[in-house]
């Protein structure tokens, strides 16, 4: 099998198992009290967690609009399935001294995981890569945008990843998970901040996307497997890198 064949069929593989299940349980986060133009953490922490303890499958919807995002673990294991629809612009705290985890948005322990909905997820990272020169003096890490650890069969479809403080998207652990028209955006001067870094995770698509940032477009990190890049357009950085590798011993 070719490897566009063989992609094709993973993505629709992890399609059927999600649209197969009857229509899911929705909670839309302005029912948690969620304004735009505030700030959204306890709503959209308050939807997930009634979501993922539904019976069958759970849908978190952002609705269109701007709001205002602080640092949101999304832990399972779920009951069912579980869709994050972010219709909405979700930005982030602009100062890292704000952050106080390694990942803004982190998606974690979970099975049967969509994200999508069209907007963007906006870390105003300006003020993070003029940090990026000073050392040790700056001792607050510089966080990354979306954290994907330890989830297995995964979409993550129509989503944009804007100026993030380090790495755009981090995946750790995971297996069976694919980016569809993923977009990442970032001037030339944005230092670390490398489109989807992949570690120690098995059966990655990157397809149709458009990743355009200041580090490596897609980084290839020690334990990964079945790793396929198709039609995705790079730009301002380091291209797709195989590397990072021999800091820990016998990697």
């Amino acid at each position: 099998m070719g490897s566009k064949a063989h992609v094709c069929t993973v993505y629709l593989l992890l399609l059927f198992a999600f649209t197969s299940e009857a229509l899911p349980n929705t909670f839309d986060v302005t029912k948690y009290g969620a304004k735009a133009g505030s700030d959204i953490t306890k709503a959209i922490l308050s939807a997930w967690k009634e979501g993922c303890a539904a019976a069958g499958s759970g849908k978190v919807v952002v609705p269109k609009g701007k709001y205002f995002l602080g640092v949101v673990d999304l832990i399972g294991p779920c009951k069912g399935a579980m869709h994050l629809q972010v219709e909405g612009t979700l930005v982030a705290p602009a100062k890292a001294s704000q952050h106080s985890k390694d990942s803004w948005v982190t998606l974690r322990y979970l099975d049967r995981l969509k994200v999508s909905g069209g907007r963007a997820f906006d870390r105003q990272g300006e003020i993070a890569w003029e940090r990026a020169h000073c050392g040790d003096r700056c001792k607050t890490p510089l966080p990354i945008n979306l954290g994907f650890d330890f989830v297995t069969n995964n979409i993550v479809e129509d989503v944009t990843s804007i100026d993030s403080k380090q790495i755009h998207v981090n995946v750790l652990g995971s297996k069976n998970l694919t980016f569809q028209r993923f977009s990442v955006k970032a001037p030339g001067h944005s230092l670390n901040t490398d489109g989807i870094h992949i570690g120690r995770s098995e059966g990655i698509n990157i397809i149709n996307s458009n990743i355009v940032t200041g580090d490596d477009c897609i980084s290839i990190g020690q334990g990964s497997r079945q790793v396929r890049i198709t039609n995705v357009r790079c730009g301002h950085g380091h291209g797709i890198s195989v590397g990072s590798l021999g800091k820990y011993e016998k990697e």
